[in-house]
């Protein structure tokens, strides 16, 4: 065990000590004690509660976080709500003022759990070490979105700088303030976790500055019907601005709504969904750049998953199930685009596209998510019987 973290558990120790013998004189004692005394105790046992409770918390998200076992549900988060939510009056250092600077597009793609956590120890950081007044903002940059925690004190010791946001990192006063040394290295693993970074600068005092990726936002309302409700559907198109709209279609929705789309997809394709979110005033590759759009080459998986001329499973799990059931985990809501049926279907080998189609409906067995595959269709071409394996045609 860490010397540090035999510390940690030493100062838990001592809290829940303090704690049994506060309990204790209000059980023996609780008649005679005066009513101030009880006062003191019982506020007592409700602020070391709480001190051991953050204590455990940090330790836990700590070891979650070494073992790589984080839970994350990135969905939008809106921190205006979040922020006045978790910053409501509370136990504050008497004389400090908490100011708010909450913009209402300031709204993420993270967890809110774990946003919870990244403002619940800039906050309390600034509330111990700062001066008399805590400034909390949340501003839009773009593709990106800024939740700073500021204060007017003395900011960080230079010495402390360089190591500010390692583990059981403390200046001299840390140890009789409660803290467990590991809030800012828990802030930054988390913000990295959720895709986005955080910083310190000396601003008249110290200044963290957590970013995250903003939700995308459409210059106008996305047009068209949404199919993710129809399960495993399927859509047939005969001309390519069809295709390239019914496909923009689905990724808009799903990117407007915060969830994580996966498009497998011919480089062609890729470019025309690029070229048609970026005219919805939709940015594709800042999306990308968030692990929101995960891109998928549909002609190179196509030619990789079938070796012997049937789909192999294995390579199915590793380059289709894989990253799909990766992106699962991290998102709350997760949509799936694919075409590499379709590559089998032009070159006639329609056995190769069932087989396929049985994989993917395999995977949404273990994992729940809205599918869309789509084929071409010579425009005097008839509906394959194959779309039988689908929950519903949307589109011919």
């Amino acid at each position: 065990m860490k010397d540090d973290e035999a510390q940690l558990i030493h100062d838990m120790r001592n809290t829940a000590l303090v704690l049994r013998g506060a309990a204790q004189q209000l059980h023996e004692h609780d008649a005679s004690l005066p009513p101030a005394m009880r006062a003191n105790l019982t506020a007592m046992l409700v602020r070391r509660s709480d001190m051991l409770v953050r204590l455990l918390a940090d330790l836990t998200t700590s070891h979650q976080v070494e073992r790589d076992d984080l839970a994350l549900s990135l969905q939008p988060v809106h921190l205006a709500a979040l922020c006045r939510e978790v910053l409501q009056e509370g136990d504050r250092p008497v004389g400090t003022q908490l100011v708010l600077d909450l913009h209402d597009d300031a709204v993420v793609l993270a967890d809110p759990l774990r946003v919870t956590q990244v403002l619940d120890n800039l906050v309390t950081n600034a509330l111990r070490y700062g001066g008399a007044q805590v400034r909390v903002s949340a501003t839009r940059a773009g593709s990106v979105v800024h939740l700073a925690v500021s204060d007017d004190g003395p900011g960080v010791p230079d010495d402390l700088v360089d190591t500010l946001f390692d583990a059981y990192v403390r200046g001299a006063s840390s140890p009789g303030l409660g803290g467990s040394g590991l809030g800012l290295m828990i802030a930054r693993k988390l913000c990295e976790a959720m895709g986005g970074s955080v910083s310190y600068a000396h601003d008249g005092g110290a200044r963290f500055t957590a970013t995250f990726a903003a939700l995308p936002t459409s210059d106008a309302p996305v047009s068209g019907r949404d199919v993710a409700h129809a399960g495993h559907s399927v859509a047939f198109w005969t001309a390519t601005d069809r295709m390239a709209r019914d496909l923009m279609t689905y990724v808009a929705h799903g990117l407007v709504a915060g969830e994580a789309v996966v498009v497998a997809a011919t480089a062609a394709h890729h470019d025309l969904l690029h070229e048609a979110l970026t005219g919805l005033g939709i940015d594709p590759h800042g999306a990308i750049a968030a692990g929101q759009y995960v891109a998928l080459d549909a002609d190179e998986l196509h030619h990789d998953l079938a070796p012997d001329d049937h789909i192999d499973p294995q390579r199915f799990a590793t380059r289709i199930a894989g990253p799909v059931t990766a992106v699962a985990r991290r998102w709350q809501t997760v949509r799936v685009y694919g075409e590499i049926v379709d590559l089998y279907s032009r070159r006639g080998d329609d056995h190769l596209a069932l087989e396929l189609e049985a994989c993917w409906n395999e995977l949404r067995r273990d994992i729940s998510f809205p599918l869309l595959c789509a084929y071409e269709l010579a425009p005097d071409e008839v509906v394959p019987s194959f779309c039988d394996c689908h929950d519903a045609v949307v589109a011919i």
